[in-house]
């Protein structure tokens, strides 16, 4: 190639600086060279060359360094993001990491990726972090500024500094590291109109939970302030959200300092009367009811504070109306402090006392701002008109999107009534408005799921032991026993089940449990499934419509975390939604190699063990586990009933013994259908004491009352006695036979049959077995019990098989 002209000459010129620089180990001024001669000839071959040659330098040990000067000279982004992935995917040298520091911090202004790019390089690099200790003495304001001026993630980096072991050799600098941080945070947002004051709260938050040791003493008036502003309903709710977490640690480290501190501000604020000032301490007090209700309410009761308030909003209600925005703002700062403050029952009675007349004027006006918020606080502090109010919440969803959040707040507590339950339990139109704002507003799911939850829960079912104790109580009372309301009768929620179906609840529900990781939407949730699939009728639309699996997900998400006596009622309440649904499907339609059955025995086992809760067991969750389970164990697949056989035939045999009919019942039915394996017959003809012990129970159980529970018995039996060690154990009995000739002459035809099967399997025995067999039959007359059973029938399955057993007899 030739080079002739001026810009060619200093091409060479540049290219030869740059082999010099390079040569020297000088990356950076070695770039700037050659990006000079590529301004003067973008598409020179041999500055090209160069600058691959230069970015492998050192088998490219300093990738990272490379592209980081080179995005800092072309501020590419993909070179920054080239940078990125090369700092994440290889180890950085020390020498490259506090090259790499002192670029970073030098660059000014910062560029896009360079709080991404400094925040990875101190998580990776051990010895960029050590440096910023080092340097936190002499700079630490400066290094303060740059981190935050930098971005989020550098600055959190940064500031949990204080907090890392490994970076200090000192205890005592440590400790003032943290002190000094703290202060600085607290010195940022005490300034005016500070950027990203969020970054500077969550390093507080982080400080005050992680070394309270040494900061806790730094909480006055000023950390106070600067927190409960930063809790303004004009702010973001991500700023709010974070302040609610400061405070809260707050209140936790200071106790009675913080309960003095937060009643100053808040008074202090009030106090100076201004539209401004007002709304931070109203929405200040609003968000620190749920954090610490007591403190809140002894605020709320202090005389005159509540009629203080009252005359303010009466004011300030002319302004509303004539638009003025801080007036409309002040209004929604107060109106969130008494629905908060509703929390609690004495300030409800308050706010009945010294509001209501006023609430109710707002909430008529037709233009008014806040009607949705106001008639959510007229939901909570007045039982008298809940039908009223709930017919305007019930508007307000359906034609407010900015209001619906709060209207379907107030929903949630009007629908406990049984009359307003009903209301919107039967508004098609309401419940698909309602299903499609928890579809689109999954954030706001706590409200949309507490209405569905409260029109779709069943009455208790209360034994007569029950019944008789609440009469007893009552009169204990001199009160007469309060009827049961008719709309909440079984056929009434069935019907609104029905109707939150056919809305599209379940798919809605199925995709939010995929995202949620509230335990107390978890809980609603299940709660709505458990009782969508009481009604038989529903639950093949369940399957069909996701929910086994989104169980299994609950399942999945509860087994991760530590159980509350809450969370283990949730579990038991999955597990019974479970159980239910699998009563009556076909199992072999709802599992696959990516939804397993044996994940369904896991789950629905523990329901065979006693719930401790409550005055009396509820035995429907024990009978629906243990119909699911029988219906499992038909598999073609033997995984669940081996699984079952393996891990709950204990409980299962203890289940035999239950006074409950209906309990026995199933349980024999399941023992009958676990017989159909191998290792389910073992439990009963291995020849072990504790089979022979078990062949006498369901002997037993053959001859018992109940013809259903007879009737599975019988069925078991009829496996059990294919195999020799089975049939040694009935012959061995003393009544052994005596139940299976009594059997051949019951009066059902299925009983029958299942006692003719048994006979034939013991007589057709090999051997001595076989021998001794006929030999008892005929001592006991069997012939006659079977000749006299086959003149009762009419059925050519038992006429069949009983010639065949007179055959053998012969």
């Amino acid at each position: 190639m030739s080079l002739t002209n001026p810009a060619d000459d200093r091409i060479v010129r540049l290219l030869a600086e740059a082999d010099d620089y390079r040569k020297a180990g000088n990356v950076e001024s070695a770039y700037k060279a050659l990006k000079a001669a590529a301004d003067l000839d973008p598409t020179n071959k041999l500055v090209a060359a160069a600058s691959t040659d230069l970015r492998a330098q050192d088998k490219g040990d300093n990738a990272f360094v490379t592209l980081l000067i080179q995005y800092q000279n072309d501020a590419d982004e993909g070179t920054g993001k080239s940078a990125l992935q090369a700092l994440r995917t290889s180890s950085v040298r020390a020498a490259d990491a506090l090259r790499a520091l002192d670029l970073l911090l030098n660059e000014s202004p910062p560029k896009l990726s360079s709080d991404v790019l400094l925040g990875t390089l101190l998580n990776v690099s051990l010895d960029a972090r050590k440096e910023v200790v080092s340097r936190l003495k002499p700079e630490v304001t400066m290094l303060f500024e740059k981190f935050y001026t930098m971005g989020r993630q550098s600055f959190r980096v940064f500031t949990g500094l204080p907090i890392d072991e490994s970076v200090w050799s000192s205890r005592d600098d440590q400790a003032k590291s943290q002190r000094d941080t703290f202060q600085m945070c607290t010195a940022k947002l005490l300034g005016i109109n500070v950027q990203d004051s969020e970054r500077a709260l969550e390093a507080m938050t982080r400080l005050l939970t992680l070394a309270s040791k040494n900061v806790s003493s730094l909480i006055d008036a000023d950390v106070f302030e600067v927190v409960l502003a930063r809790l303004d309903i004009r702010n973001e709710a991500s700023l709010r959200s974070q302040a609610m977490l400061a405070i809260a640690k707050m209140f936790e480290l200071t106790v009675e300092k913080g309960e003095v501190l937060f009643a100053n501000f808040i008074t202090s604020a009030v106090a100076k009367q201004t539209s401004e000032d007002l709304v931070i301490a109203f929405s200040a007090a609003s968000a620190i009811f749920p954090i610490v209700a007591p403190i809140a309410t002894k605020l709320f009761l202090t005389e005159g504070f509540v009629q203080q308030l009252v005359t303010i909003l009466e004011r300030n209600s002319q302004a509303t109306k004539q638009g003025h925005r801080e007036s409309v703002t002040l209004e929604r700062a107060a109106l969130e402090l008494l629905s908060a403050a509703c929390v609690e029952k004495s300030c409800r009675e308050a706010i009945h006392t010294h509001c209501l007349t006023w609430l109710q004027s707002l909430v008529n006006e037709r233009d008014s701002t806040h009607k949705a918020l106001v008639t959510l606080i007229l939901a909570k502090i007045d039982s008298t008109s809940q039908e009223e109010i709930a017919s305007k919440l019930s508007g307000l969803v359906l034609n407010s999107n900015q209001d619906r959040d709060q209207a379907v707040e107030g929903l949630a507590y009007t629908t406990l009534q049984p009359k307003v339950k009903e209301h919107v339990g039967s508004d098609e139109t309401l419940l698909k408005s309602l299903v499609s704002g928890l579809s689109e507003r999954p954030g706001s799911a706590f409200g949309y799921l507490t209405v569905f939850h409260n029109i779709t829960t069943y009455r208790p079912s209360r034994s007569e032991e029950q019944k008789r104790i609440a009469q007893l109580k009552a009169y204990a009372n001199s009160a007469k026993p309060t009827p049961d309301d008719p709309l909440d009768d079984d056929a009434h929620v069935t019907a609104r089940v029905k109707r939150l179906m056919n809305a599209g609840l379940v798919p809605v529900l199925v995709s939010l449990s995929k995202q949620t990781n509230s335990t107390t939407n978890i809980a609603l949730i299940v709660g709505i499934l458990l009782s969508s699939s009481k009604e038989q009728k529903h639950r093949s639309i369940l399957v069909q419509q996701g929910a086994v699996r989104a169980l299994f997900l609950v399942r999945d998400r509860l087994a991760h975390i530590e159980k509350s006596e809450a969370e283990k009622l949730v579990s038991r309440q999955m597990a019974h939604a479970l159980a239910r649904l699998l009563i009556s499907v076909n199992p072999e339609h709802v599992f696959s190699s990516g939804l397993s059955s044996t994940s369904a025995v896991s789950a629905i086992i523990p329901l065979l063990s006693e719930n401790q809760e409550g005055e009396e067991r509820d035995l429907l969750p024990t009978f629906e586990a243990l119909l699911a389970l029988t219906n499992l164990a038909s598999m073609d697949d033997s995984s669940a009933r081996e699984l079952q056989i393996r891990t709950a035939f204990d409980k299962v045999e203890d289940l035999l013994f239950s006074p409950n009919v209906l309990i026995q019942r199933a349980t024999v039915e399941l023992v009958c259908n676990l017989m159909i394996s191998p290792s389910g017959v073992a439990k009963f003809a291995d020849g072990s004491k504790d089979a022979k012990r078990r062949m006498q129970i369901l002997l037993a159980l053959a001859d018992v009352d109940d013809v259903a529970t007879r009737r599975a018995a019988g069925g078991a039996l009829a496996m059990l006695t294919e195999w020799d060690a089975a049939t040694s154990a009935v012959l061995d009995k003393e009544r052994g036979l005596q139940v299976i000739l009594t059997m051949c002459g019951d009066e059902s035809d299925e009983l029958k049959h299942r006692g003719l099967v048994c006979l034939s399997n013991i007589l057709a025995m090999n051997g001595d077995l076989g021998s001794k067999a006929i030999s008892m039959v005929k001592a006991k007359q069997g012939n006659e019990v079977i000749k006299e059973a086959l003149r009762k029938t009419r059925n050519a399955d038992v006429l069949s098989i009983g010639v065949e057993v007179l055959k053998k007899l012969s």
